[in-house]
């Protein structure tokens, strides 16, 4: 649950007809063609990119057009964290056999997006929340006995691709799949994650005020005292401490209530 996004500081023809009447024979043709089979445009980027661009999967593979599409808005897109980066496999091999370098799936135990696997293969570049999480009660629920009801991992609560942060409208719902009153397993987890980010909102508020209204190097120490605070938040958010991400959430809180007074 980054809120790092949240936080970030406000700085810096047509054609005659006849012409398009022969572009379609060819543009049909380009359509049709998987795009890793196009000669030189392929051979310069990731064949994974390449391949899974194909249009023709919206017809032939919906779901896989779909979920190449949420990547592309993505910001691991704009990042540059491609297929390769979480599913493994060699994105210089312009064969579908070669590119998979064998069996990608999930449900393998092996596979880098296997349930009890991905927090690993997120901590690759989270390394600090990783670190976090591998100290929650969740975790060590995740690494049970594999025949066991498995806790949450990343994707539970950001999603796999076009990653998302969980709000006041949306956290309660995701912690009372197994926070609730049937489980008896701490009912009152969701409600109290709901009323932080709440408290998180005015973070937020005050945080956006003094950046705008204050003087840009008078506010500059005060600033990193703050980021270093929110990036220490961050990383005890996924340890799922309730009583530790409210302490803190409250001291950060308290920093810009002063401040903007």
């Amino acid at each position: 649950m980054s809120f790092q996004p949240l936080i970030l500081r406000l700085r810096e023809a047509r054609r005659p007809l006849r012409a398009l009447a022969l572009m379609i024979p060819c543009t049909l043709a380009m359509i049709c063609l998987p795009a890793w089979e196009d000669s030189s445009a392929a051979d310069d980027q990731d064949s994974c990119v390449a391949c899974h661009s194909d249009p023709s999967f919206l017809v032939t593979n919906k779901k896989l057009y779909n979920y190449f599409q949420r990547w592309t808005s993505s910001l691991h897109a704009q990042e540059e964290v491609t297929c390769v980066d979480c599913h493994g496999g060699n994105p210089e091999v312009r064969d579908k056999t070669g590119a998979h370098g064998g069996d990608l799936a999930g449900s393998k135990k092996d596979s880098a997006v296997n349930f009890r696997n991905i927090p690993g293969t997120c901590g690759d570049c989270h390394e600090d929340i990783l670190e976090g999480f591998r100290g929650s009660a969740h975790f060590k629920h995740l690494a049970t006995e594999e025949k066991k009801e498995q806790g949450p991992n990343c994707v539970t609560c950001h999603g796999s691709i076009n990653v998302a942060i969980l709000d006041v409208n949306t956290v309660e719902e995701v912690c009372s799949q197994c926070h609730n009153e049937a489980s008896d397993n701490h009912p009152e987890n969701p409600r109290k994650a709901r009323d932080l980010l709440n408290r998180f909102l005015a973070i937020h508020r005050y945080y956006r005020y003094i950046n705008v209204r204050g003087d840009a190097i008078e506010t500059r120490p005060f600033f990193e005292m703050v980021d270093t605070q929110l990036r220490d938040l961050s990383v005890t958010w996924h340890t799922f401490e309730i009583e530790k991400i409210e302490e803190k959430t409250q001291a950060v809180f308290e920093a810009l209530r002063m401040k903007r007074q």
